[in-house]
């Protein structure tokens, strides 16, 4: 049996932690000892809220074995098969024991609590319903069913079953976080705002409320209010280790670098995760062009977690801005063993070689690249801007033209191919990427003349800009 965490009896009483200790006492022997109704349930109850999978299933066995009808035994093993996530088999349970039990309030919170799992939020709505009729845990029960409004994307019930979850139970942090997700995603920041506000004027000590609080002035663009919701979280519970980090991205929104790294400074001291932290200060030097500094700090990322490839990966850009290519393919090919199929990472080192003019291994890792474009449409960019520079156009052409399907750049693919249209002297498609530039884009003249500046004294092709401005 493996050894038992000496503070796993911090919040039991003390006839509780006997009566646990009693029946590992007789697992222990090989004894069957016997233990009433109600003790059973106190113990399987007790691993169930200690999540102790093994001694779940020993309890259950053990009840099953005094209380073969025992509805309530029968009631556990439900719970105890969704610890397995089998959820089929205890919802088939949970019916049986329904039909006997159809008011039973735990069956009804259970039956939810499986249809959820399932997937069918609806009826996990239903039962979730039923189970609150009796006004018990309905802090709890107005939650999950929250939380069923958000799986069908009905944001409004969600956030009036949040709110009314909050006004029961308002120390409830899945409830807090969620109803604040809630109202982003519907883009209303403002009664977000005003609705935290209200809440930590109603429970000043709650860390979750000013964090929210501080993400909705956040996403307003309100860094410094931002930041002083952060530090009333970070007074309330100095290893709040997601407010420094927050608070980081809003002195860096306002420029205020040093601020920004002194914040993740503090941060990796309340966090297990340090090469996280670690990659985000290299990333605020290799921003500000500090590529030294940021190798050193993406170093320290990959010491504490070696598979961390996008530290990896970062450290090759910046040994590439250091001109040491060496070690920029070396950083490149680690990032690359780690994710193999990575489109950003293989296009990276194939601009790392073309950068050192290896353009054999460019166009290598290109074409490993390439299948991988599908979501990447920078990938298809930088592609066509390695054959533009190497005056391959047509290759150039074909990439472009493959990337610009349903793009959401098509002005960075239409003025290239302009350009390569321009250079090949295929004039109609020059017309018609000139044309697709202009299109609906007011600025979309001045971004293809400043990409391909020849063009300025191309008549035709003036003629059809200046078309256009007249329509």
């Amino acid at each position: 049996m493996q050894k038992k965490n000496k503070d796993r009896f911090k919040n039991y009483e003390e006839d509780v932690k006997q009566l646990v200790l009693d029946f590992e006492r007789m697992q222990r022997n090989g004894e069957r000892r016997y233990f009433d109704l109600d003790e059973m349930e106190i113990i399987i109850d007790f691993y169930l809220d200690n999540y102790d999978g093994e001694m779940i299933e020993k309890s259950v066995l053990h009840g099953e074995y005094l209380f073969p009808a025992s509805y309530e035994i029968k009631l556990r093993r439900a719970h105890l098969l969704c610890f397995k996530e089998r959820f089929n088999e205890a919802h088939t349970l949970l019916k049986q024991i329904e039909r006997v039990q159809p008011d039973d309030t735990d069956v009804l919170y259970a039956m939810g609590v499986v249809l959820s799992a399932l997937d069918q939020p609806r009826k996990a709505i239903q039962y979730y319903t039923k189970a609150a009729a009796d006004g018990y845990e309905l802090g709890i029960i107005y939650g999950n069913i929250a939380d069923e409004y958000v799986k069908m994307n009905r944001l409004s019930e969600a956030r009036n079953y949040y709110r009314k979850a909050l006004r029961l139970k308002p120390e409830d942090e899945h409830s807090l976080y969620e109803l604040a997700n809630c109202y982003e995603n519907d883009g209303l920041i403002d009664k977000l705002v005003d609705y935290y506000q209200h809440f930590v004027e109603e429970h000043p000590y709650s860390k979750v409320g000013w964090f929210c609080l501080a993400e909705g002035y956040a996403s307003n663009m309100l860094y410094e209010k931002a930041i002083d919701a952060y530090q009333y979280a970070i007074a309330i519970d100095a290893d709040f280790y997601y407010a420094y980090n927050q608070m980081s991205w809003c002195h860096q929104a306002l420029g205020d670098y040093k601020a920004a790294v002194d914040d993740l400074h503090d941060a990796v001291e309340h966090t297990e995760d340090k090469a996280l932290v670690y990659y985000r200060i290299g990333d605020i030097f290799r921003f500000q062009g500090n590529s030294a500094t940021a190798i050193s700090y993406f170093r320290k990322a990959t010491k504490e977690d070696p598979f961390y490839a996008d530290a990896w990966h970062a450290m090759s850009t910046c040994y590439t801005m250091t001109m040491d290519f060496g070690e920029a393919v070396d950083c490149a090919r680690k990032a690359i063993s780690i994710e193999p199929e990575s489109p950003i990472y293989l296009t990276t080192l194939a601009l790392i070689y073309a950068d050192n003019r290896d353009f054999d291994n460019a166009d290598h890792y290109f074409q490993s690249a390439i299948p991988h474009y599908t979501d990447f449409e920078q990938g298809w960019i930088a592609y066509a801007d390695y054959h533009i520079m190497r005056g391959n156009y047509d290759e150039a052409i074909d990439g472009l033209n493959k990337g610009v399907t349903n793009s959401e750049m098509a002005m960075e693919f239409y003025k290239r191919l302009a350009l390569c249209y321009y250079m090949t002297r295929r004039r109609n498609m020059l017309f018609n990427a000139v044309r697709a530039c202009i299109y609906d884009n007011p600025e979309g003249d001045k971004e293809l003349l400043s990409y391909v500046p020849e063009l300025e004294t191309d008549l035709e092709v003036m003629n059809i800009i200046h078309s256009n401005s007249k329509e």
